[in-house]
């Protein structure tokens, strides 16, 4: 039978062919060809391997919308920086002068966990680049449990992910309201018949009850009192370098809320641990999708960690220089009294945000639809206040297991995550579109094309050699630091050394 096809139908042919061989193609190059099919030809023949402009705005926005509904929203470069900064001027700062170690050791242990943090969240910043998702769920997923096929295991995944995660904040959130509660107790009066540490410890939940009220890190309430925690602390800070130059510098409480472990190098490795790095991340840039143009300086995340982590070390470090186990003198009851209230008030002022970004318990449905209560934050709080109120022997114990997993998910859980998507996963394509869930559509020719699988070779290649100096940072942090700090801990807690 001749060739005597429509001139529509051979023009037709002849784009698609050229377009195939075209090296400037970018997925596929037919995609810029607008073809009207003849009406013999089915209507399917002309569909192609992406989705659409409106469906990838609409991802998008949904994506928006679940960040601005999230505890941590998009939040401006100065409220980022004072919750990376928060976290390290906590429990861990207030025993530094206490720890009970050389100013040789103390220092090089500040410096070296402060650098150690820091490199962790760039590890986070890394991942959430990799994987194009700024939500840690969605990095766990994607390093675990990628692809189709594995829904179930998925969904058991974010449920550990969330019960970790809640789990570990709450029992902070409880260590800290015991310490605040250990660091006033004795000065106040005991001379009622129910216990002062029960009234205390009510009290000091009714006061910070308003600020966990809130919806979110941006409430204006939370921002205030993360401020207010800092400002507690640089007055602590004040009131602390006051009494070491007088020689008057005592522990700031002879609590027994603490075991074993905080002594020494492990309190200055809680100090640097770290919290909300890749939630923060989202919320800077104000989109959980992190393949967005390049941030001006002021919203540069890797600045704004960088500098919390240099003021971190500036507002530590004289710490270890301090002596708190061999006073000259007595310290007045004032100067006492003053150091313990501003320690209390830099931990309390922080418990609400550490709460508000729990993940909220598992409610039936059946009892959430019948109330607008909100059941799930108030048996939190109320979760939060009984631990505190646990007796010492069980707090000793309680405090040795937070400052481990707090240890575990700073330094061990994103050089775990590292290793296992970068050594055991199948790299991300970096040109090549990956192939599509879509049943219906059929692959993209621009997987054939030989000069794109070449550039993404050569991407691969590049890429893998800018890592390989972070893999051996991470293979160090992972197995000494991370493997050795376990293994030592849980050695300290069983009593073999």
């Amino acid at each position: 039978m001749p060739a005597t096809g429509s001139p529509r139908s051979s023009t037709s042919s002849d784009s698609f062919a050229s377009g195939r061989q075209s090296p400037l193609n970018g997925f596929d190059s037919s995609a810029a060809l607008i073809l009207v099919p003849d009406a013999e030809e089915p209507a399917n023949s002309t569909s192609f391997d992406f989705s659409s402009d409106d469906e990838a705005e609409e991802e998008s926005d949904l994506q928006l919308e679940r960040l601005r509904n999230s505890p941590i929203p998009p939040l401006s470069s100065l409220s980022v920086f004072l919750y990376l900064l928060a976290p390290y001027l906590k429990l861990g700062a207030l025993l530094v002068p206490e720890a009970g170690l050389s100013r040789k050791a103390g220092v090089l242990a500040v410096v070296a966990f402060a650098a150690l943090s820091a490199f962790t969240r760039q590890i986070w910043y890394m991942l959430a680049r990799y994987v194009r998702r700024s939500d840690l769920e969605e990095i766990v997923l994607e390093t675990v449990a990628r692809g189709r096929g594995k829904e179930r295991r998925r969904a058991v995944l974010r449920q550990l992910v969330r019960l970790s995660a809640g789990s570990l904040r709450v029992l902070v959130a409880a260590l800290y309201l015991r310490f605040s509660v250990d660091c006033i107790l004795p000065f106040l009066p005991d001379v009622l018949a129910i216990p002062s540490r029960l009234i205390t410890t009510l009290v000091l939940t009714a006061f910070i009850a308003p600020l966990y009220s809130a919806r979110s890190l941006g409430s204006r309430p939370v921002i205030y009192a993360s401020w207010l925690s800092v400002a507690a602390y640089a007055a602590w800070f004040s009131c602390t370098a006051y009494m070491h130059a007088k020689g008057t510098l005592v522990p700031i409480s002879t609590s027994a809320t603490l075991g074993k472990l905080w002594q020494g190098i492990p309190a200055i490795a809680f100090t640097f641990c770290t919290w909300w790095t890749v939630p923060l991340y989202a919320s800077l840039k104000g989109t959980v999708q992190p393949m967005t143009p390049k941030p001006r300086r002021s919203q540069s995340f890797k600045l704004i960690a960088a500098l919390s982590v240099a003021v971190a070390i500036a507002a530590i470090l004289p710490l270890a220089f301090f002596d708190a186990s061999t006073p000259t003198a007595i310290p007045s009851v004032d100067m006492k009294t003053a150091v313990a209230a501003f320690g209390a008030a830099a931990l309390l002022l922080s418990i609400p945000a550490i709460l508000i970004t729990t993940p909220a318990l598992p409610i039936p449905i059946s009892i959430r639809r019948v109330t607008n209560f909100p059941l799930s934050k108030v048996l939190i709080y109320i979760i939060t206040t009984c631990l505190s109120l646990l007796p010492a022997h069980i707090t000793r114990i309680g405090s040795d297991i937070v400052l481990i997993l707090a240890f575990l998910s700073t330094y061990t859980v994103p050089a775990l995550l590292h290793i296992t998507i970068h050594n055991f996963r199948r790299p991300l394509s970096i040109v090549i579109p990956p192939t599509t869930p879509n049943p219906r559509l059929e692959p993209s020719d621009s997987r054939n094309d030989e000069l794109l699988q070449r550039k993404e070779r050569t991407l691969q290649r590049r890429r893998l050699g800018r890592r390989l100096i972070w893999d051996v940072g991470v293979w160090v942090l992972l197995v000494p630091i991370g493997g050795g700090g376990l293994v030592w801990a849980v050695g300290r807690m069983a009593g073999k050394w």
